[in-house]
């Protein structure tokens, strides 16, 4: 029977193959001080090449051998102990594993050669790091390039990348450091980063730490700044309500200043601006309700959604009456009722005045003479209770008009009777123009008496308040009965 004939194709298949299984079979890689048996290829001047199953030669010095010892043949298998790669080679000794890892350890640090060593347990004041089969040491602060947070899992059983940073044989010395090889590899991606980082883009980083005034993030290369204020569009938030130690984030690059090594992250211009969703579908005249984050002098900061805020003046504010300061009124945390007063999108401000919900239901009707109507008490003075009709319409009942027995203070006689916030029914006895005068019901059989006197109280009060300032009823009379 004839064999078929090979072509190139099928002797191609079956050399890739070959080659295949032995490259599987090759080793990738050694330790130093690792015991290997290799088989001499070639005996050189200088050089002994060995095959020790890798990808690598083994290269051997000729002066390992002594004067006069006979030198190993082509083909011969010997043991060898594998020192460090160089130059794309392996370089072998002779000499026994201690020896050889000592030497290993001597050309790292003399070079600055990263060795690979694995953090066997914790001791006093760092870890212990086996390398190469020598005990090394590692303090806690030259594990890595920030403090390990109490949530990040234990070095311990990990094998890394270390630099030898002190090493005397002598003295039994043998500290190392993986932060000194991150710092080193941080310091090349930094030259890369300052080539190609601008203003405005975005990239990944981790949060290194966290602090009162912001948040440090390293985007690898370099490590930058969140303020406070770029942290959330919420200015309430503190920062470890947004983020902790060891999470990954995407910040905004905003400021760079390579030469005094600071940069300014963000994190808030990473989403979208609430003002867009939230204060975009408002105007004035729009109901809202918010909390009191802040008190100033002028008025009251409200959060009405996170990254949005409105001021309450504090002519807005006292309910009527007039204040000193907004604490007179409310305090931080409150939750108010709230209507738009004006908007700016441009600016991003808004005016808002607090409302009762009360006053809000209201559905008074046509306010006219002798309508019977229910009203909020919203301020009293020395003369009379003012009282909210609807959300444009405030009456004042006279103090004439409530059976408040003479003498002692009238107002805290009229609050006593009539609590601020309170609810009372009244009747329209006269009217004005916006002025009104009210009464109770039980004397609106003789709303003739005295209705004259009140409305002639009316017109001087608007008499005596012209050209003044003045946006209410109550502050008009409170500015008359104060001449």
């Amino acid at each position: 029977m004839i064999a078929p004939k090979r072509t190139r194709s099928s002797e191609m298949a079956e050399l890739m193959g070959e080659i295949d299984v032995q490259m599987t079979t090759m080793r990738r890689g050694f330790d130093p001080g690792e015991k290997i048996a290799g088989t001499v290829l070639s005996v050189g001047a200088e050089m002994i090449v060995v095959d020790i199953n890798s990808k690598m030669q083994g290269l051997i010095e000729r002066t390992q051998w002594k004067e006069g010892e006979l030198l190993p043949a082509e083909g011969d298998v010997i043991d060898v102990f594998f020192v460090e790669v160089r130059d794309g080679a392996a370089r072998l000794s002779l000499g026994g594993s201690g020896s050889v890892v000592d030497q290993s350890i001597l050309q790292a640090y003399q070079t600055r050669l990263p060795l690979e060593g694995k953090i066997e347990k914790e001791i006093n004041g760092g870890y212990e790091v086996h390398l190469g089969g020598q005990r090394a040491f590692c303090p806690f602060s030259q594990v890595g390039l920030h403090r390990r947070a109490e949530t990040e899992e234990t070095p311990i059983g990990k094998t890394l990348a270390f630099l030898v940073i002190e090493y005397d044989p002598e003295e039994h010395t043998l500290v190392v450091s993986h932060r000194a090889l991150l710092e080193r590899e941080r310091a090349e991606k930094r030259e890369a980063l300052k080539a190609e980082l601008r203003e405005g883009d975005v990239r990944e980083g981790v949060v290194t730490n966290i602090m009162p005034f912001g948040v440090f993030v390293d985007i690898g290369g370099i490590e930058g700044l969140i303020p406070l204020r770029e942290i959330s569009w919420d200015r309430t938030v503190k920062p470890e309500d947004v983020v902790h130690q060891g999470q990954k984030v995407r910040v905004a690059i905003q400021a760079l200043n390579w030469e005094e090594n600071r940069f300014s992250f963000s994190l808030r211009d990473t989403v979208a601006d609430p003002w867009v969703d939230f204060a975009g579908s408002l105007g004035p005249g729009s109901y809202v309700t918010g909390k009191v984050v802040k008190l100033m002098p002028f008025g009251a900061f409200v959060s009405l959604a996170p990254g949005v805020e409105g001021l309450v003046p504090i002519s807005r504010l006292g309910a009527g009456r007039r204040i000193g300061h907004p604490r007179e009124c409310v305090t931080e945390g409150d939750e108010l009722d709230l209507q738009v007063e004006t908007i700016d999108y441009d600016t991003k401000k808004m005016s808002l005045k607090v409302v009762d919900k009360r006053v809000r239901d209201m559905q008074p009707g046509t306010i006219a003479i002798a309508a019977h109507l229910k009203g909020l008490v919203e301020g009293v003075r020395d003369f009379g209770v003012f009282v909210r009709l609807s959300e444009d319409k405030t009456g004042l009942l006279h103090i004439g008009e409530c059976d408040i027995e003479k003498g002692g203070n009238p107002a805290a006689k009229l609050e006593a009777k009539y609590p601020i916030g309170s609810m009372v029914d009244v009747v329209v006895k006269a009217m004005d123009g916006d002025r009104i005068s009210l009464t109770l019901p039980a004397k609106a059989s003789a709303s003739g008496e005295g209705g004259d006197d009140v409305a002639a109280l009316m017109r001087a009060a608007s008499e005596n308040a012209q050209g003044a300032s003045i946006s209410s009823l109550g502050s008009m009379l409170d500015e008359l009965f104060k001449n």
